[in-house]
């Protein structure tokens, strides 16, 4: 078999890979918070017939966490954060940090996420609005009042870059230090809490198709010329099976 076709197929892999992770960002454009994923690859050296060769394969992703655009929309349960941070959510598998600020109170009055999980406080548990409430603020240190009564305060965390790991589309979760434990948070002054507010996801549709258009190219072109290194070899099978 020729040795171009394996350097053929690793790129097909991986613009696949690409492809996967282009489609899922197109998928959550409009989904509040989410931070856009890209696809990490390395050239690795190999031997093939006693060639070497460059292949290229998956190593990963990566999540750009620049901030998206910020739009008022008016709900003062709606927030978005200024600068660095998260906001940090109780999960059944413990504390996670999200950017995603589309809030409401659910069935029981807690605040919590799109997804119906609680907002933590300061204190370590969920902000809980007494069910008689005409007027719930939410101020920009994240001081949460019910018709001016305070109730408690959003708990905000900064890390520094690289130590959370995506867990679903927009829960972060600190990664596991030396002492296997989670990263700490940074000690930090926490991120501005703005009011009625949104962040949208910090990824452009448009590039997003123009990748989508790219990388669906490149990969056809990789799948013709496994195709004619396949021929190749047929040709040459048969070639010597017919010599002999």
């Amino acid at each position: 078999m020729a040795s171009g076709i394996y350097t053929a197929l690793s790129g097909a892999v991986a613009q696949s890979t690409a492809l996967d992770v282009n489609a899922n960002n197109i998928a959550n454009a409009n989904t509040t918070g989410y931070h856009t994923v890209r696809a990490r690859f390395d050239e690795v050296l190999t031997r093939a017939r006693s060639v070497d060769q460059r292949l290229v394969v998956p190593s990963g992703q990566s999540d750009d966490t620049a901030p998206g655009n910020i739009v008022p929309t008016g709900n003062p349960l709606d927030v978005a954060l200024q600068g660095d941070g998260y906001l940090a959510v109780l999960t059944p598998h413990g504390e996670r940090f999200t950017r995603a600020g589309d809030l409401r109170l659910d069935s029981a009055n807690q605040l919590v996420t799109a997804d119906g999980m609680p907002i933590e406080g300061i204190n370590g548990k969920p902000l809980v609005v007494p069910p008689s409430t005409a007027k719930v603020l939410i101020a920009d240190s994240g001081l949460l009042t019910a018709d001016g009564n305070e109730i408690g305060t959003i708990k905000l965390a900064s890390f520094a870059p690289g130590v959370l790991k995506r867990e679903g589309v927009t829960l972060y979760s600190p990664v596991l230090g030396p002492d296997n434990k989670p990263t700490a948070p940074l000690a930090a002054p926490p991120p501005k809490v703005l009011t009625g507010s949104l962040e949208h996801a910090n990824f452009s549709v448009v590039r997003g198709m123009v990748d989508l258009v790219k990388t669906s190219r490149t990969y056809e072109a990789l799948h013709r010329m496994i195709e004619s290194y396949k021929e190749i070899d047929d040709r040459a099978a048969r070639s010597i099976g017919g010599n002999g």
